[in-house]
């Protein structure tokens, strides 16, 4: 069965096998801009009113990852949420009732639908996790956050990389993203967390030039894409 992704921007992800549909820290709002004064440079692909998915997973408590305003106003009726314990009180204070949340951290495993999701170490606040998502034998590894130490994609392995690259606030840069491809033996790695805020981006190719020269395939996202990860191996 086929996996589709579709990148919303930043770290975020929506996946779906057309039965099960995930959204990996998705931000959907003007949330950052009402707080911090930092402006989109693309609309959301999806708006916060629109996301109805099964599984809403969240890799740390910054709030491009963890949107408060898109959970305030999408229906969360038979959603579940799972993220690190950090997360846990504010999203109770977002009205979403205990039973609906798992605690995932680091180390920690979530079996969804056919879906196997790994809590995994990411080097950006107190319990960040990276998530490695297991389907039809498909290893997809998404670092969320994470600057590159030696801990980061320690023992793992991937067919599919997803990387940040833009090398500041607590993000690993392009060299750093191609070592950590290096490390994980990924047969395909793709970029993110650059291109939605000019004070905080970075220009992909570098990254997709130096995946070549290691004999290793990359590929560059649109905003908004939806497309099929086993078809780009």
């Amino acid at each position: 069965m086929a996996l589709f992704v579709k990148w919303l921007g930043q770290g975020g992800f929506e996946l779906t096998d057309g039965q099960t549909s995930i959204l990996i820290d998705p931000y959907l709002s003007d949330m950052v801009e009402r707080f911090d004064k930092v402006k989109r440079m693309v609309p959301s692909p999806i708006r916060p009113e629109e996301a109805h998915p099964d599984l809403y997973l969240i890799t740390h408590d910054h709030m491009d990852h963890l949107d408060s305003d898109t959970i305030s106003v999408m229906n969360k009726d038979q959603v579940r949420f799972a993220a690190p314990e950090s997360c846990m009180a504010k999203l109770i204070e977002l009205g979403i009732s205990e039973r609906s949340i798992t605690k995932l951290d680091r180390g920690g495993i979530l079996f969804f639908g056919d879906f196997t999701i790994k809590a995994v170490y990411a080097k950006h606040t107190r319990d960040s996790i990276g998530l490695v998502v297991e389907k039809d034998g498909l290893t997809v590894y998404f670092t969320g956050d994470s600057e590159y130490d030696g801990e980061v994609g320690k023992d793992l392995s991937c067919d599919i990389l997803f990387v940040c690259i833009n090398g500041r606030w607590g993000n690993m840069g392009i060299p750093e993203a191609l070592q950590l491809a290096e490390r994980v033996n990924a047969r395909l790695a793709i970029p993110n967390h650059y291109g939605l805020f000019a004070e905080n981006t970075a220009d992909p190719e570098p990254f997709l030039k130096g995946l070549a020269s290691a004999g290793r395939k990359g590929y560059r996202m649109n905003h908004g894409e939806s497309f099929d990860l086993a078809e780009l191996l």
